[in-house]
């Protein structure tokens, strides 16, 4: 079984697509799991229009204010996450298009690693391919000493037992994805995928793109993020479980 799971919020625009571009590629045994954080435009209605038993839809109210906007990103999908039901679990972004081998791509490498991270092509908002890809040197493992990016969840899936040690996510985590990346690198196996399935949309509502944080930020949350990933690791192999928040 697979499960998708997708964090919305505002995503009128682009939705249809996506969700087209996914549901075919799905068994009528998978699901769609979406965690909506109170989508005010028609995001929930065209989500509806579809009546498809698939897509089962859990609402989601913050429990903090923040002005990291990458934080109710990251909540949002947790969220999602914890009401997956699938042996495969993949993430999916509201704004992008999935390549029609996408899903079959992905299982077949899961049968030899415990996460697999693919390219992705780079797109302007009409979806036009733009002939580059985000990694065109390839990805680079375990880069946390050097940057907090490098990972982006829309191009990873993964397995159940993953769930195992990267959830709950720590209070203040900002970026979920590179959280689940840096983790399975030490716990379990990643494989990496030069070939591009899906088109990844540039846009202005992206939030990868919008915010610049002050260095002394960047050096304190590197700092956090390292504390949490070694506390989780150790507790991981000495317990065989997760922590609390």
């Amino acid at each position: 079984m697979i499960s998708v799971c997708m964090a919305t919020h505002n995503g009128e625009k682009f939705i249809r697509e996506q969700l087209d571009s996914i549901l075919y590629q799905l068994s009528p045994s998978d699901e769609i799991i979406i965690s909506d954080d109170g989508s005010s435009d028609h995001t929930l209605n065209i989500i509806d229009s579809y009546n498809e038993k698939r897509i089962k839809v859990y609402s989601f109210t913050q429990p903090i204010k923040s002005t990291h906007l990458h934080l109710y990103v990251t909540k949002n999908y947790q969220n999602a996450l914890i009401h997956a039901k699938g042996d495969y679990i993949f993430l999916s972004d509201q704004d992008d298009y999935w390549m029609p081998n996408k899903v079959s791509r992905c299982v077949r490498e899961l049968d030899q690693c415990d996460l697999v991270v693919h390219n992705l092509g780079l797109a302007d908002f009409r979806l036009i391919y733009k002939g580059e890809n985000m990694y065109p040197q390839g990805f680079k493992f375990k880069n946390y000493l050097v940057s907090e990016g490098g990972y982006y969840g829309c191009s990873m899936a993964f397995k159940r037992s993953v769930l195992s040690f990267v959830l709950p996510f720590p209070d203040k985590l900002l970026i979920h994805d590179y959280w689940i990346g840096i983790l399975v690198e030490h716990l379990g196996t990643v494989r990496y995928l030069q070939e591009p399935l899906i088109i990844y949309r540039l846009c202005d509502e992206s939030i990868s793109h919008e915010v610049v944080n002050p260095l002394w930020f960047k050096l304190s949350y590197r700092v956090y993020t390292l504390f949490c990933m070694v506390k989780r690791i150790l507790n991981f192999k000495i317990n065989g479980s997760t922590v609390k928040k």
